[in-house]
């Protein structure tokens, strides 16, 4: 199995909207000759991922029900063995007899587990991955983490998914706030990893989102992103998503959608091309897989 957190400290650079992309797509692909078995876990507590995939009132339910992250993590830090089936949501696809979206499994979010947490039972920041990973691995190939911005050190269950993950996506926006905001981001990945004595995630890269690069803001930022990639030793992908209303609407769940390309419209083939970009690096990374 293979982990991989998409994050960056900075809020509204993409990550759900990247997330839910890789999603889609990554659920219509086969390894080993078998569809690939890919868990979404939304760890931001505005449950945007969960929403996009699931829609509002399922997620609503799994919460009352405490069929969620928090409430797994907080089970497994109490000493507890929960089965992991029932707290998992299906989405199965299919929509009145049109070709069906991609089917995919989601554990949502719950909003209190998102608060800081003073003296509590989610240390060591290794508890996901010393007990939630071996549960996960015995029924997926992937699993992708939707991290919330404004991460700090009080933030002990998002810190525990950026322990947990193999690999990490950084979305950007080519804007001076964005760049800004990422030593930030490398600052927490780099405590997450000297807090647990923990080898260093390895970044599949950084995504340019709603980029546009006949813009001002692309060429002034872009040998800034550049210059940051060089010196943390993280890659920039070569394809990125443009700025376009199709790709903004994608997330909407109030929208009715009948396969992939009806949601993700004239920009398709942008988001294929991006997720087999991943895909191609995640095998490379893990050729067992």
């Amino acid at each position: 199995m293979y982990t991989i957190a998409l994050y960056n400290n900075k809020g509204g650079v993409g990550k759900s909207t990247l997330t839910l992309a890789m999603a889609d797509f990554l659920a219509t692909l086969q390894v080993s000759g078998r569809p690939l078995r890919l868990l979404v876990i939304d760890m931001d507590g505005q449950g945007s991922i969960s929403t996009a995939l699931l829609g509002e009132s399922r997620v609503q339910q799994a919460r009352e029900s405490g069929c969620t992250i928090g409430h797994l993590a907080l089970q497994l830090a109490n000493g507890q063995q929960p089965a992991l089936q029932p707290l998992l949501q299906i989405r199965s696809g299919s929509r009145g007899g049109q070709p069906p979206l991609p089917s995919l499994t989601v554990l949502p979010s719950d909003r209190e587990s998102m608060l800081d947490f003073d003296a509590n039972p989610l240390r060591p920041l290794t508890l996901l991955a010393q007990r939630l990973k071996p549960m996960l691995a015995e029924q997926f190939d992937m699993v992708l983490l939707d991290l919330p911005g404004s991460l700090d050190e009080r933030h002990l269950l998002a810190v525990n998914a950026l322990v947990m993950s193999e690999a990490l996506l950084i979305p950007v926006e080519l804007t001076r706030l964005a760049i800004q905001a990422l030593p930030e981001t490398v600052r927490m990945i780099r405590y997450a990893q000297e807090k647990n004595d923990l080898a260093l995630p390895n970044p599949l890269g950084f995504v340019l989102n709603r980029a546009d690069r006949r813009s001002r803001q692309f060429r002034l930022h872009l040998p800034q992103l550049q210059q940051l990639s060089q010196q943390c030793g993280i890659a920039i992908f070569d394809n990125l998503l443009p700025h376009a209303a199709d790709l903004a609407n994608a997330s909407d769940d109030t929208l009715t959608f009948s396969s992939l390309k009806d949601r993700y419209g004239t920009y398709y083939p942008h988001v294929r091309k991006m997720v087999k970009e991943l895909f191609d690096r995640w095998q490379q990374l893990a050729p067992s897989a």
